[in-house]
């Protein structure tokens, strides 16, 4: 199975199709992530690129560290 992310999907959704995310969020700075009740509400709205520019992580960062664990970052 193919693993390819958005950044313009919601956290939650990312979170609920891949299971190892909240990991790799989490090691990038999303210390948020971690937290049910952030996830379940923020999350939901937040897309990985709004999160991003939030906690001021550059772009280029994440989607290094995903295709590091592969997966395949679209825009």
């Amino acid at each position: 199975m193919e693993k390819v992310i958005s950044l313009n999907d919601s956290i939650y959704n990312l979170t609920k199709k891949h299971d190892n995310i909240v990991k790799i969020m989490e090691s990038l700075g999303f210390d948020g992530i971690t937290n049910p009740k952030t996830l379940n509400t923020v999350g939901r709205i937040m897309s990985l690129k709004t999160g991003a520019k939030l906690k001021k992580i550059e772009f280029e960062t994440i989607i290094c560290e995903f295709e590091k664990n592969g997966f395949t970052v679209k825009e």
